[in-house]
């Protein structure tokens, strides 16, 4: 993963809106913070499940980008 560079402005309405977007999402409830670790693990395990639900690319996307920019 190539690094990106974001304001912190950026990140933080980045990471609310991944937040938003994985509420309904079948995860542990702690796993729904968008923590670097748990970002990670949605990258890594997130189509389990959700990959047909609404919002999900989106959810990725951001995900990979916070992490890019990290």
């Amino acid at each position: 993963m190539s690094s990106v560079k974001i304001s912190i402005f950026d990140y933080l309405n980045l990471r609310s809106e991944w937040e938003d977007l994985v509420q309904d999402f079948n995860m542990d409830e702690h796993r729904k913070a968008g923590t670097i670790d748990n970002l990670k693990i949605f990258i890594e395990n997130g189509a389990k499940g959700n990959r047909f639900r609404k919002g999900f690319d989106e959810a990725l996307d951001i995900a990979e980008t916070l992490l890019r920019s990290t």
